[in-house]
């Protein structure tokens, strides 16, 4: 769920950057909390993302060619 092919990795680590800097720059919130926040973003946001819209889309090309083989 969690690697380069999720489409949703980039967005989420750039959106829980922004909250984890809008977090320390404006309120008085702990380190614990920023860090949470920004956990959620980067671990949980995206892994759900792929979940509901259904992963990655078509099989790749090395798909193909494992059904290829097995046939």
């Amino acid at each position: 769920m969690i690697d380069a092919g999720n489409p949703y990795v980039l967005p989420s680590v750039v959106v829980g950057a922004a909250v984890y800097l809008g977090l320390t720059a404006v309120t008085d919130a702990s380190l614990l909390i920023r860090v949470g926040a920004l956990l959620a973003f980067v671990v949980v946001v995206p892994a759900a993302l792929d979940r509901l819209f259904g992963g990655r889309g078509g099989p790749t090309s090395l798909d193909e060619e494992d059904e290829r083989d097995g046939d």
